[in-house]
């Protein structure tokens, strides 16, 4: 994504494209896992599988965008809307695949050994 920032911000000059792509580099590195876990989590949250996925798709996704956002705002990116526009179109994306794979292997190893569903905060009685 740094790198796509730097092109979008490439005709403002190397210096003014550079902090912009090593903030959106940065950030995806730190936020990207972060993101990650939240997807999966809201893609096992819910019993409906299209609502999971739903949400596992649109709660990370609101997010990225909105930090992704902020971050280039500060510190003056020349082009903040237009940096944020690969992330608004790829972070949806690559969440629902994300929590859809996430959540047919649970739902497959939940298949095969029931007790995997009750390992997240089951408590013995």
């Amino acid at each position: 994504m740094g790198c796509i920032v730097y092109w979008i911000n490439a005709d403002h000059g190397f210096w003014a494209a550079l902090p912009a792509a090593l903030k959106q580099a940065a950030y995806t590195a730190v936020a990207g896992g972060i993101l990650t876990k939240i997807c999966e989590r809201m893609a096992y949250k819910f019993e409906n599988f299209s609502f999971s996925i739903f949400m596992g798709m649109i709660v990370p996704s609101v997010i990225a965008v909105t930090l992704t956002f902020a971050i280039h705002m500060l510190k003056g990116t020349p082009e903040p809307l237009n940096s944020t526009i690969p992330t608004m179109i790829l972070a949806p994306i690559g969440f629902i695949a994300w929590g859809w794979r996430r959540r047919l292997q649970r739902d497959k190893a939940a298949r095969l050994q029931p007790s995997v569903l009750n390992t997240e905060g089951a408590t013995a009685n």
